[in-house]
């Protein structure tokens, strides 16, 4: 497209010439077997994001050293190569070039053998790294070289060291963790001797003309830590021992909102940190950082920050953005919300990358086959506007049914209307118009202001009928508790109003949380009195989005009570409550806001029963939980419809 004049111009990285700007950055999946053989599931994650029009594919980490890496790519053992060859193939015949990120080491966050350049504590786990000896820098440069062998045999297009996101290449970089006196430490030609002998390997075991790429972090965003100043010089090293190209990542292990970049940070947030590094350079700069749209990731190349743009989450999000982008159809594209539902699966809980907006990640073949036209075109009635009962409404009206979509109230979007209002949670916007106009483009009936009742549905006569009807705001059942200063957080979040200046946000989990960082903004004293035993602890929420809400919450001296034992009674001075000590008080408030979870709405689902020759429930009325559950369950039901 013509506004498109830069994203899908062909450029090239050493030797290697790449169809458009746009990279699939490389983020883990977990999609390997546990031995780290190459899965179908693997290719086809891979493959379609190569058919969706991104000119280059990395491949997530692997790791050139056997044992210790469940579930990532290997390159320890020729064994590996053939699986890989079958990877490297799929994503060549849809028209894309792959290049293979090799990590040495996870360093501090490494599973199995925490080590790093000096034996400092990991931030979230406290584990004290080993610090690796010059054998070990040996042994783990040694094993890198064959592991770029495999890749150059397995037809990998070219590789990627891995010296970013607070791994062990990064640490011997930084000059906050590596405090060696030896010839690995001190300034910064010492602390990249390990980095460019990395790059000196790779030259001897893949040729002077195979493509190289050094992801760095160019800044650890950590007061006195490695810098651009200090990413200038490395860069320069680098660009003198024969790196074909960069790529600018920020962030490391203390800043992981910035590694990947949350709601809070604006998108394109790392271009000016690489645009200052770009003008020092000849070889090839690309970028990475919340570059969620086609007209961000165009502005980055239009102001020269960058020669490439990197997408990692926004193309788990949606695999075809630069097709759609590229054929005029940007309103078609369903951008990511960096909710971090991705890292949350993979990092944390260890379990197969999930993206909370989009079922088929993962699933790509899966999703081909249910996805195809209805032998029976069915009336299908979807209840509920809200994420799940949109999603099972565009998935039905895909696979050919007639469908209905009936909301209560006057608008679709459900709670996204309530959870884009709070500070940061503006992406969720995008996720509610991307649905809303795929409804209209694909004549889904929206009525909006339709109760419905048995005698409604029954009387309307569907073949087959979607629940999604949603949950209702969980208030506890004390004294006082009708009283006029008691408020949920939906009230607060879509009215913005709560009266007077001291209030009380009574409740748990992230909810709670950026419930009280609202109300600060509009100028309220707020107590966050939690039951949990520490904030947004009795669900698993990703390090990036606590760290980053906890720091604003700390920022406005937002006062924080833990381990609320019970509730017993609100007055108009405030409530009363039990303490994690045992002792009764009075935490005084003009008002009371409970986020203290919600209910999920069983009861028109329960009235439909043998009364639908179809029924099908998804989202918070199934039971209350978060955006991912709703889009998967509303997508589930209807591909078995």
């Amino acid at each position: 497209m013509q506004e498109f004049t830069k994203l899908f111009k062909p450029a090239r990285i050493g030797s290697l010439e790449v169809k458009n700007r746009i990279v699939l950055s490389p983020m883990i999946t977990l999609y390997k077997t546990e031995e780290g053989a190459v899965s179908d599931r693997l290719i086809d994650y891979y493959a379609e994001r190569a058919k969706g029009g991104a000119g280059l594919i990395v491949t997530e980490a692997s790791y050139p050293r056997a044992g210790g890496y469940p579930g990532r790519i290997y390159l320890s053992d020729d064994k590996f190569i053939p699986g890989l060859r079958r990877l490297t193939d799929a994503v060549h015949r849809e028209g894309a070039k792959i290049i293979c990120e090799i990590n040495p080491h996870r360093g501090r966050a490494d599973e199995h053998d925490p080590a790093s350049a000096s034996p400092v504590p990991h931030p979230f786990t406290g584990v004290v790294a080993r610090q690796v000896s010059i054998a070990d820098i040996k042994s783990f440069v040694e094993s890198f070289g064959e592991g770029v062998r495999r890749a150059k045999e397995a037809g990998y297009d070219g590789v990627m060291i891995h010296g970013a996101s607070g791994y062990l290449v990064s640490e011997f970089l930084s000059p906050l963790i590596n405090k060696r006196t030896d010839e690995y430490g001190g300034d910064i030609k010492g602390r990249a001797k390990f980095s460019l002998e990395l790059v000196e390997v790779t030259r001897k075991r893949a040729g002077a003309d195979y493509p190289l790429i050094f992801r760095i972090m160019a800044d650890e965003k950590v007061p006195g830590g490695f810098g651009v100043n200090d990413a200038i010089a490395l860069c320069k090293m680098l660009q003198e021992a024969g790196v074909d190209a960069i790529d600018i990542t920020s962030g490391c292990q203390d800043t992981p909102d910035w590694a990947q970049p949350t709601t809070y940070w604006p998108p394109g947030c790392n271009g000016d940190l690489a645009g200052a590094i770009k003008k020092e350079l000849r070889i090839p700069v690309s970028v990475v950082g919340k570059i969620n749209d086609p007209y961000v990731a165009e502005e980055i190349l239009r102001k020269e920050q960058a020669d490439f743009v990197v997408m990692g989450r926004t193309l788990i999000a949606d695999p075809y953005l630069p097709r759609k982008a590229m054929e005029g159809r940007v309103d078609d594209i369903r951008k990511c919300i960096a909710c971090q539902r991705c890292s949350e699966t993979t990092i944390i809980q260890h379990v197969p990358l999930v993206c909370a907006i989009n079922p088929s990640a993962g699933r790509e073949r899966e999703f081909e086959t249910k996805l195809r036209s209805a032998k029976k075109k069915k009336k299908v009635l979807v209840i509920g506007g809200g994420p799940a009962g949109m999603e099972a409404a565009m998935i039905a009206a895909q696979k050919g049914h007639t469908v209905t979509l009936w909301e209560a109230n006057a608008k679709l979007g459900g709670q996204l209307n309530i959870a884009s209002i709070p500070p940061g949670q503006a992406d969720l916007n995008s996720l509610v118009e991307y649905l809303k106009t795929q409804l209209k483009k694909l004549k889904v009936k929206v009525q909006v202001r339709k109760k419905a009742t048995a005698s409604a549905v029954q009387k309307f006569a569907p073949e087959a009928v979607v629940v999604a009807v949603g949950s209702t705001p969980f208030i506890p059942d004390i004294p006082g508790v009708g009283g006029k200063n008691v408020f949920s957080c939906r009230d607060v979040l879509s009215k913005g109003k709560v009266p007077g200046d001291k209030v009380v946000v009574m409740g748990e989990g992230f909810i709670a949380c950026e419930t009280a960082d609202f109300l600060t903004e509009r100028g309220k004293e707020v107590l966050l009195a939690l039951t949990e035993a520490a904030p947004m602890t009795h669900e698993v929420i990703d390090r990036s989005i606590r760290k980053v809400l906890l720091d604003r919450l700390g920022a406005k001296k937002v006062n924080i009570m833990v381990g609320i034992k019970q509730l017993r009674e609100i007055t108009p001075q405030g409530i009363k409550v039990i303490d994690k000590g045992g002792n009764e008080i009075l935490l005084e408030a003009d008002s009371i806001v409970f986020a203290a979870g919600a209910r999920s709405d069983k009861a028109l689902a329960q009235s439909l029963k043998g009364k639908v020759s179809e029924l099908y429930e998804a989202g918070d009325c199934v039971e209350a939980r978060r955006i991912g559950e709703a889009i998967h369950e509303g997508a589930e039901a209807a591909l078995q419809i």
